[in-house]
């Protein structure tokens, strides 16, 4: 796949034509965006007169003047007030907290719980996030118990709202029926192998899942018709592995994927996670980038960057709940960095990209694939599979079917 693409005949431009925008050649349209966030999706003709210069009696004016991309009628105080909405002058803190209830060592200790809730409670923003992930249940069944009665506690005590997920591969009936009493989201860590056996529930009924496509998944069709049978509201599909064969194939698969949603959207209640991130348009709105969307915390209480960081070798370590504080976190190396690398401008390609104003790679896992914060978007086999992902998803918007579904789910397209 082409991390960017080029017209084999470049079109002929009129300077000060069109406003300043990025581009890239989806099949035989043409989506144009900028760094605002705006896009339109065009033949190649109506390009090549967006370029050339639009008269306003063109049928493109009235589509194309109130989106900024014409130049002449540029409205600069709209653009300066959505470019503050979606700048980091208006991040509010860390959207999630993911807590890691146990490892090979074991299962948190609830001391450790108690002073991890506490932090999280000193950061800042409107509402908040606690992601309680484990693996086995029953060993951090009594950590599992006192988080969420705390946080449900301090989040009275506070009058600020507070958003629990438990994510994990099983729990006993009884654990469930506690976890839905209090009001907490059930999110399912899943494997797909083969195609789904439309009779068998998964081992885990949640409302959300986190789906890692096995080597031999099959029929994507199918396996969205198996998660809206057994009462997903919402999937993040995830590759089997980041070598060529596994990107080419979750490509592949998200896109019939995703076709099957938009088909059958007007009777299902099924979300696709990665376009309800990626077209939020915000980089503290993609799950995982570090410091911005996501702090993690490990069964110690060491507190870390993302999940991806905390599994890591530890250098993206913060310090620990308890002697940190969260207005210690500016002055910190590891947070710093992280924040530098997210941003699209550091990234040659990135700057480039048509998806620049959607889209960031958690540095975390640029460190783990290719060793530096920043990695190399050309040879990333992350920002291959991100931009298949948006692919997908930009080049349906001239699909009423997509449109209609994107206003249900109400993600604003404007």
């Amino acid at each position: 796949m082409n991390k960017l693409t080029v017209f084999e005949k470049p079109p002929k431009a009129r300077a000060g034509a069109a406003a300043p925008h990025q581009y890239r050649l989806l099949g035989r349209r043409v989506l144009i965006t900028d760094e605002l966030g705006r896009w339109a999706l065009l033949t190649r003709p109506e390009y090549d007169r967006l370029l050339a210069g639009l008269e306003p009696s063109d049928p493109l004016w009235p589509k194309l003047q109130p989106l900024g991309f014409l130049a002449e009628a540029f409205d600069f105080d709209a653009a300066a007030r959505r470019r503050f909405e979606r700048s980091l002058l208006s991040w509010k803190g860390p959207a999630s907290h993911v807590l890691l209830l146990d490892d090979a060592r074991g299962a948190m200790d609830l001391d450790a719980a108690r002073r991890i809730v506490e932090f999280v409670f000193t950061c800042p923003g409107p509402q908040l996030t606690l992601e309680l992930v484990f693996s086995d249940a029953d060993k951090c069944w009594p950590v599992l118990w006192f988080i969420v009665q705390y946080a449900r506690r301090k989040g009275e005590w506070s009058r600020r709202p507070v958003f629990l997920i438990a994510r994990g591969k099983a729990l006993a009936p009884d654990q469930a029926d506690f976890l839905r009493s209090h009001g907490v989201t059930r999110a399912a860590d899943l494997e797909l192998d083969g195609v789904p056996d439309m009779k068998k529930a998964p081992p885990f009924r949640a409302q959300r899942a986190r789906a890692r496509l096995g080597p031999d998944a099959a029929d994507p069709r199918a396996w969205a018709r198996w998660f809206e049978k057994w009462g997903f509201e919402s999937v993040r599909l995830l590759p089997s592995s980041l070598d060529d064969d596994g990107v080419a194939a979750f490509a592949a698969f998200y896109g019939e994927f995703l076709g099957e949603l938009v088909e059958h959207g007007e009777e299902s209640n099924l979300r696709d996670e990665w376009a309800l991130s990626f077209l939020a348009g915000r980089p503290w709105s993609l799950p995982g980038t570090d410091v911005l969307e996501q702090l993690a915390y490990d069964g110690t209480g060491r507190v870390f960057t993302s999940e991806e960081a905390a599994a890591g070798a530890g250098e993206l370590g913060l310090g620990a709940v308890g002697t940190l504080r969260y207005s210690d976190l500016p002055a910190s190396g590891a947070a710093g960095a992280v924040i530098a690398s997210s941003h699209p401008d550091n990234q040659p390609l990135c700057s480039q990209c048509a998806y620049r104003p959607y889209c960031a790679l958690p540095p975390a896992l640029n460190l783990k694939l290719q060793g530096s914060l920043w990695g190399q978007t050309p040879a990333s086999p992350a920002c291959t599979v991100q931009m298949g992902i948006l692919d997908h998803i930009f080049g349906r918007l001239d699909d009423e079917k997509w449109l209609l579904l994107l206003d249900k789910w109400n993600v604003d397209m404007t």
